[in-house]
């Protein structure tokens, strides 16, 4: 810490370095949650596909939905992290000194907010907002996935009994 309180360069590059230790653990963790669903998801559909089983395809649409809640959520850890990250490069914000809360980057939720508007922030500070959804890492990688899930469905629901 300087003399005037505020915090020296190295105590600011120190900062910079935990929240990017973060951001690469969210991606890494990105990363593994579709390594894991590549096994699964072949496994189920492939079975699905060998006994026209619509119980098993249902399984396989429900492990991409379920990692994709999970992607999507390192997703938006992720962004909360890198605004937390450039609040501190730049310095736009008082953030406590070594702090890894994202939301000391967040706009605080005025006195005056309605419960909606209360309950709006929270939830979007629990769950993927349309942005995140859409993102060229979730929406092309598990709706491809999601459309070959429900295909093998179409079919079995056509070739079985």
């Amino acid at each position: 810490m300087t003399d005037a309180g505020r915090p020296s360069d190295e105590d600011r590059r120190k900062h910079l370095d935990f929240v990017q230790a973060v951001v690469t653990r969210m991606s890494a963790a990105s990363s593994g949650a579709k390594g894991w669903l590549l096994p699964v998801v072949t496994a189920t559909y492939g079975f699905a596909l060998t006994q026209h089983s619509r119980a098993v395809t249902l399984l396989g649409l429900a492990a991409v939905a379920l990692f994709m809640f999970l992607d999507a959520n390192y997703l938006r850890q992720e962004r909360a992290y890198r605004r937390l990250y450039d609040t501190v490069a730049k310095g736009t914000r008082k953030v406590p000194l070594f702090s890894l809360d994202p939301s000391e980057a967040d706009d605080p939720i005025p006195e005056a907010a309605s419960w909606r508007q209360r309950l709006r922030t929270l939830i979007g500070r629990w769950f993927p907002a349309w942005s995140v959804w859409s993102s060229w890492s979730i929406l092309p990688f598990y709706g491809s996935l999601l459309l070959i899930g429900i295909g093998i469905y179409i079919r079995a629901v056509i070739v079985s009994p």
